[in-house]
């Protein structure tokens, strides 16, 4: 994670304050509040405008909508089943100068008497444009009745995922980490300008392996799984290998896009890292 840290401490501050400063007309609750404003206005225009143009959506495990066009559709239908008012509370984030998740608790009420119609857990990764805006690349929705504790453990089958990712990086394998990520993938480290696609980020890891003899461990505390997306994120740990001293901390966020039925084959879309 570029993480013989001394120096990276001193820039990780710096990048900090970058992303900070790149997201102070909207913060993190700021931009879920955003999608919630036009998903309650039932504007099918406004809240479709605020996805990318190649965004993707999951819905409770079901599989993936792409598009835009196909997600405003979504939408709008959605909006014609209860009189739905949806509520979004932000727990946690990993911030970046161009990416950000976005990720928490959703509540949905009836307008009219207040009753209950579903809650649960949503995952927003927001990608900053070329004009400034941020607009929304990946949106997972998972239908829980438990808001997030921190004491929830997660299944092995998701733990299996950040493993896979783990032993590639571990044993210092550019080919075989390049080869975990999907053609298009993107990476942001410490709120860095991300990284896009394959090679690039093999040639990434590759420079990041040089600096000292990294072991990473990632557990992962939250997951939305979908049938075909889905979003693991938690804490790492990067260690010295020689006396076990902590190198770097902090916080990852991994989409993954696949077959639920073999987990083997997924492939990593988007990557999250932040240090603190």
């Amino acid at each position: 994670m570029k993480l013989s840290i001394v120096m990276r401490g001193v820039i990780a501050i710096l990048l900090g304050s970058f992303a900070l400063s790149a997201m102070a007309q909207d913060d993190v609750q700021a931009l879920a509040d955003r999608w919630a404003r036009a998903y309650n206005a039932y504007d099918r225009a406004a809240l479709a405008s605020s996805y990318t143009e190649n965004a993707r959506l999951m819905m409770h495990g079901t599989p993936t909508i792409a598009g835009r066009a196909g997600i405003g559709e979504f939408w709008a239908a959605d909006f014609e089943d209860r009189n739905p008012l949806t509520i979004l509370t932000v727990t946690h984030s990993v911030e970046g100068s161009d990416m950000t998740l976005v990720h928490g608790n959703y509540r949905v009420i009836n307008r009219e008497d207040g009753a209950n119609l579903a809650n649960g857990r949503f995952a927003h990764i927001w990608t900053r444009q070329s004009n400034g805006d941020w607009l929304l690349d990946r949106d997972l929705w998972s239908e829980y009745f438990d808001p997030y504790e921190s004491t929830e453990r997660m299944d092995s089958e998701v733990q299996v995922l950040a493993d896979r990712w783990v032993q590639a990086y571990n044993r210092h394998d550019r080919s075989a980490l390049a080869a975990l990520y999907t053609a298009d993938a993107r990476v942001m480290t410490h709120g860095d300008p991300t990284i896009a696609g394959r090679a690039d980020i093999g040639e990434y890891w590759a420079r990041d392996f040089e600096e000292g003899n990294p072991l990473t461990l990632l557990t992962v505390t939250h997951a939305l799984e979908g049938a075909d997306m889905t979003l693991v994120h938690g804490n790492y740990e990067v260690i010295d290998r020689d006396d076990g001293s902590t190198l770097g901390a902090g916080r990852f966020a991994h989409i993954w896009t696949g077959d639920r039925r073999d987990r083997r084959g997924w492939t990593l879309d988007r990557d999250l890292w932040y240090q603190r």
